[in-house]
This record gives C-alpha cells, structure tokens and sequence, in this order.
C-alpha cells in the first residue's frame, strides 16, 4: 500500500538523465542522514547485524542503504539500496525486522563506525567487501577523522571467526584467513568437512547461521524481488513531437520575467516579489507566468535531450509551477500541460525531487475547472510515464477540495480504468508504472465505486505491483476505507512556508 507516490526511474526505453547507481554516487551525500537502525539489538553477541541506513530527500522520500554485515570476520557480507522510497513502504521494511529478531535505532556515528569498523577488521585478514558495497556505500559519509571514532570489538576473543554455513558458500574466505593470518584465526565448518573444527561449540554459534539465511536473507530477497517485479514493467516508449516554443520573451509585466528569471531568486522569490505577483489580477499574471514557462522550455528541452546544456542558472519553472498553485487561473493551464509532455530528463533537470511536489497542484489549480483537457491530456499517447501520474493526482485533488464533485471525477476515473483495460497491453497512453500510481490515487479516495474497474485491470496482469500493492491489497485497502496517509499532499500549500522548506534543500549551482 505505497500512498505517497515515488519516482521509479527504471526505464525501458531511455535511460534518465541521474540513473539510481550515479544518483547514489553523486547525490546521497548531499541530503541529510535520517534515522538508522540495526537488527539484531544483540548483534555483538551473535556477530551478525543488518544495519540500515536513511538519508532524506526534499520530497519526503528516503534514500535507503540496507548492509549485511558479519563483525565476526567477513565485514559487509551483502548490501542493496533504495535510492527513493516512501515513507509508508520503508515502515513495511522495518516491520520484517521488529516481527523477526528486533530492531534498534541507532545513531548514524553508531552505524558508521559499525560498519567500516567491520569491514577494516575483515580487511585484516584479507577480505574485501561485497561488491554490492557499490553503490549503496555511497549513502555513508566517507570514513575520514570527521566521524567520531567509536570502538567496538570485532571478532571474537579478538580473532577473526569464520562460520561456514552448510551451503560451504564460505569455504573460499577459509583460504584466503589462511594465506594472510597463517593459523591465527578461528573457524566453525560444517559436520563431516575436512577443515572441521575438533571443538564441540557449534550449537553455541547456530544463531548466527540462523540470521543469515533466514530472516535477513528474506528481506534482501524481497528487494530483489521488489526490483524484479518493476523491471517487469518498462516505461511507455517517448515519441512526442514538439512544437515551435517561442524565441522570444514577451509578457506584459516584466517585472515578473526579470524576476523568475534572475540567478539570484535560484533558491527562493523575495516576500516582496511575491506579494507583488500575488497582488495583479489572476489571469494576467498567470499569462505572464505561462510565457516564461514556455519561453523557458524552449530554450532548455533540446540541450537537455542530447545531453549538451550547460548551466541554467534559475529556477523560472519551480517558481513558475509554485505562483500558479496560488494563482488558481485556467491561463496557466497549457503551459502546465506542456511541462507534463516533456521528457522525465526535463523534470529532474528543472525540478528533481520537487516534482510531484510542484507538478499535481499546479495543474489542480489551473485545470480544475476543465476536466475534458485534462482527459485529453491523458489519453495523449508517447509520453513521460512518471509526469502522467501528476494528472490523476491533480484529480485526486478535486476530490479532496471539492468533494461536492465526487462523482464526476469517479467516472473520469472510470474511463480511465476501462481505457487502460485495453491500451495497457500494448502500452498506449499508459503503462504498468502509470497504472499502479492510478491504484495508489484510488485507494486514497477510497473508491469503492471503481472495485470491478480496479480488479479488470489488474487482470491484465500489466499493473506494477511495487507503486501500490497487487490487487487483493488495492481492494482490501479501498474497502477498509483508510483513505490518504498524507492529505497534505492533496492541498495546496501556503506559498511562504513552502519556500521557508524549499530554501533547505536549494542551493545554487556553482
């Protein structure tokens, strides 16, 4: 049940512009640590811990590293990483743990020194970490005299012990602890192999063993079954044709260009510029808004495309986006729309992480009272999966803020279910990520109205299970009637506060 929607970046017919390993390796460190936690909360005693770390992202998301690590010997024996989960699905992680062996939150110096303290022991005897340390190591600050040194004691009575599972997955590490340490270590074999120990303390160690191929192993086969299930479903191929954007700037206050515009409000809009836009008659300083927005496109979706912009070096579109949430005029609807029909490389070039954020309220505010070009725009085939899904969101919104209009909407929703019965196979105008954020915005409406819909196209086994569930959890959540986990993402936001929370995460481009 994935409520608040999260970016999958997978792409079946163009890669984007930041893909999840260079994400990890160019932008984890850059967002603020969140909460870690490890699993077992008597890791030192049984030599095995699962610790996992979060950092956060502007959107609410979070950046998840997940590291096996075994402190008796082998260091970071396995590792993954998700580079943008929700909140509510990274709960469902943790719950693996807290039902299983128990969890403990731990502080990021904790987690930190745990894990590279692991892996420098194992590297005394010659062992190097998973290769899965790449990348997901990148969501750990590098290990340098910044971080507070903790000492933990790794090994045991100050040795390095190996424990060789009955599968003799270990038995190559046995050989390398003997080519570096010579005799100096200690080790646990199966019955009956040749290297078998003469002691008779196995038993004292089988929860170590236990942990590995159990309840840890189970929850790094969940992801990988997570990320097999959405490479099942590849994007929509792009095949949108342009139109001629305008090379020139024209609007009737230049104030408003001048500012949107101005490297120096990359971060933020004065109070003062704000009020002042705020203060014109709505549907001229939308037109205005519009002009820069579609002005702005031009000059910037082809470098964007092949890969050759250099710098932009303001945030016309984000401020854009924002003012005409407030704004609430139809003017600004195309030039919504348009951003809608650009590539996912556009939209985490102009917005990154803001996106769902920006993207779902400005088109409610612009197009609430115009459905049918809304429709149109969903019915429109060859574009961007992910910026679709901010149009049903924006229909969400309706109900939401106008719930006198529930029924209509519940049948633009309808036609929408029906449409996708038959284009979702072929992937016209839609397709198996699209569809699962489309379940996502019918369970936070709670839309019972729409169960034999929702369970049809769900029976064109083209739904991507990982958005919002499969369909006996779409249905049990609708029935249950839970509603939105978040409903202020169904709101329009209070333009100084968001720009007080946008101002933290924003920095200007060197």
């Amino acid at each position: 049940m994935a409520k608040k929607k999260s970016k999958n970046k997978s792409k079946g017919q163009k890669q984007p512009a930041l893909s999840p390993y260079r994400f990890m390796r160019e932008k984890a460190r850059t967002l603020p640590v969140g909460k870690c936690y490890i699993a077992p909360p008597d890791w030192q005693e049984s030599g095995m811990a699962h610790v996992i770390v979060t950092r956060m992202r502007p959107s609410g998301n979070l950046v998840m590293g997940s590291f096996l690590v075994d402190t008796f010997c082998l260091g970071v024996k396995d590792a993954g990483y998700h580079e943008n989960i929700t909140p509510y699905d990274f709960e469902q992680y943790l719950d693996n743990y807290k039902n299983g062996m128990g969890l403990e939150e731990i502080s990021y110096n904790e987690a930190h020194n745990i894990i590279y303290g692991a892996m420098a022991f194992a590297e005394e005897g010659g062992i190097k970490p998973s290769k899965e340390f790449d990348p997901a190591g990148y969501i750990l600050e590098e290990d340098t005299d910044d971080i507070p040194l903790i000492e933990y004691d790794f090994g045991k009575n100050g040795k390095h012990f190996l424990v060789v599972n009955p599968d003799r997955k270990e038995m190559p590490y046995y050989h390398t602890l003997k080519k570096n340490l010579g005799d100096d270590f200690e080790y646990v074999m199966p019955f009956g192999e040749e290297y078998e120990d003469d002691s008779d303390d196995d038993d004292e160690y089988s929860p170590l063993s236990k942990i590995d191929s159990e309840t840890i192993k189970k929850a790094f086969e969940g992801m990988s079954k997570w990320q097999e299930e959405s490479d099942r479903h590849p994007d929509e191929k792009y095949t949108y044709q342009y139109p001629d954007y305008p090379q020139t700037l024209s609007v009737k206050n230049q104030f408003i260009a001048d500012e949107l515009l101005s490297p120096d409000n990359y971060s933020c809009l004065p109070r003062e510029v704000i009020d002042r836009i705020l203060a014109l008659p709505k549907d001229e300083a939308a037109q205005d808004i519009s002009n820069v927005m579609l002005y702005s496109i031009g000059k910037t979706y082809k470098g964007i495309n092949d890969d050759t912009i250099e710098s932009w070096n303001n945030s016309a579109i984000m401020h854009s986006l924002i003012l005409l949430a407030q704004l609430q005029s139809d003017k600004g609807l195309d030039a919504v729309l348009e951003i809608m029909r650009q590539t996912d490389e556009f939209a985490d070039y102009h917005l990154g992480d803001l996106t769902p954020e920006l993207l779902h309220p400005a088109l409610y505010a612009c197009g609430k009272d115009n459905i049918t070009a809304i429709e149109a725009y969903l019915s429109q085939p060859g574009l961007d999966s992910y910026l679709r899904s901010q149009a049903p969101d924006a229909l969400a919104m309706i109900i939401f803020n106008q719930p006198e209009r529930r029924g209509e909407i519940i049948e633009v929703f309808r036609r929408l279910l029906n449409n996708m019965v038959s284009n979702l196979p072929v992937q016209r105008a839609c397709d198996g990520t699209f569809a699962g954020f489309v379940m996502s915005n019918l369970m936070d409406i709670d839309a019972k109205e729409l169960i034999p819909e929702i369970k049809a196209t769900f029976a064109t086994d083209c739904v991507n299970k990982t958005i919002a569930g499969d369909c006996k959890n779409v249905i049990k959540d609708i029935e249950l009637g839970r509603g939105a986990i978040h409903n202020d993402k169904y709101q329009i936001p209070d333009i100084y506060e968001q720009y007080e929370s946008l101002k933290k995460f924003i920095t200007k481009p060197e």
